[in-house]
């Protein structure tokens, strides 16, 4: 097949940690097909230095460039609207500059198929998208009645990645027999246990203490914060915190280590120096570094309400409420005290290991791609 994938969240060399879950995916994709990545770059980005390579890439890219505004509305000016609308224009002038017709178009997330759908319906291209947001609220404003209907229009079919997701998607009015549920999945071959004692010296932490870990945005829906808080709230000494990630701030400790973002093949060590991984999310799609902590068999504390309820039970770690800082602390604790029960867990986390394999989802998305092919 040769398959045209729309995406603003793909790495490059100026941010090798953006998007990795769909290069990686589409890593699999062009292991046995022909898969040209269009991934809008912002102009600013354009100043970023090379920090370095986010790793091999067996797909063609095309980066255009575009100006990105807020997200923000002052009275009738939309800053929005008017970058998606910059967004959609650079889109269009890199399909201008395909060799080939696409026999499929496969969008990451709603907006990306949204900047794409036209060039679908002018060439009568089947438009798969794979919809894993973490919130629907933008597409429930009655601003955005006619991009939703135009979509449910000319999509053919929607991979949803959590049961939260799929009832989303069919609340927002796509039809239930076009969706297929499909959650993200993790490279066991690169996600794996690790000597923890050797990954905490190489990455120059303290053998002796208890190291969370946190791996992602350093925002409050996040909440790199509330886990300080409960930090705070334990008062140990023995305990020391490695956030990993950027955009936004974290507040002022002195047992928190900072990490820049790094590119996806680096993580492994990092999970691996973790004797656990905690994320009180608000909101998730089906949250990619949750299955790499999982892998790399490391005990975890999230959120319950969430999706993530769809990828931890007790016996591979605990679930609290996000916003319940001594629940998060008591979690914490729980899991530090008793070696038993974090020993149990990561023996479980290993039996489970091989149960969501990348290689396999990529399977299953590329049979979604040719039966909606064969049915246009």
């Amino acid at each position: 097949m040769n398959i045209l994938v729309i995406s603003n969240n793909y790495p490059s060399n100026s941010a090798p940690n953006y998007g990795a879950f769909v290069y990686n995916l589409m890593q699999e994709f062009a292991k046995e097909h022909n898969v040209v990545v269009i991934a809008p770059f912002r102009v600013h980005h354009v100043f970023k230095s090379e920090t370095s390579s986010y790793g091999e890439e067996r797909c063609q890219v095309y980066r255009p460039k575009y100006f990105s505004l807020s997200n923000k509305k002052v009275g009738p000016i939309d800053f929005e609207e008017i970058s998606f609308s910059n967004y959609k224009k650079a889109v269009k002038k890199a399909v201008n500059q395909l060799e080939q017709k696409p026999d499929v178009i496969y969008a990451h997330f709603l907006n990306n198929a949204r900047a794409i759908s036209w060039y679908a319906k002018k060439n009568n291209i089947p438009l798969i998208v794979a919809s894993g947001e973490s919130t629907y609220d933008r597409w429930k404003r009655s601003s955005m009645t006619d991009a939703k209907d135009d979509l449910i229009d000319n999509v053919s079919h929607v991979i949803a990645v959590s049961k939260e997701s799929k009832a989303q998607l069919i609340q927002l009015g796509f039809h239930e027999s076009k969706i297929s549920l499909i959650p993200n999945a993790v490279n066991y071959n690169l996600f794996k246990p690790l000597d923890k004692l050797a990954c905490k010296e190489k990455l120059g932490l303290d053998q002796n203490k208890f190291t969370v870990g946190f791996i992602g945005h350093f925002i409050h829906r996040k909440g790199p914060n509330r886990i300080i808080e409960a930090l705070k709230l334990i008062n140990n000494d023995d305990i020391e915190l490695v956030c990993v990630g950027g955009k936004g701030h974290l507040a002022a400790s002195n047992f928190t280590k900072e990490i820049p973002p790094l590119p996806n093949f680096e993580l492994p060590i990092l999970y691996n120096a973790f004797d656990v991984f905690v994320l009180p999310t608000l909101h998730e799609g089906h949250c990619n570094v949750i299955e790499e902590a999982k892998a790399c068999t490391v005990p975890i504390v999230s959120s319950m309400g969430t999706s993530v309820e769809e990828q931890i039970d007790s016996s591979i770690g605990i679930l609290v409420d996000p916003m319940n800082i001594q629940e998060i602390a008591d979690a914490i604790s729980k899991i530090k005290s008793d070696s038993t029960l974090r020993h149990e867990m990561m023996e479980n986390l290993s039996n489970r290991r091989g149960e969501n394999s990348l290689e396999e989802r990529a399977k299953k998305i590329l049979r979604v791609l040719k039966d909606t092919i064969n049915h246009i």
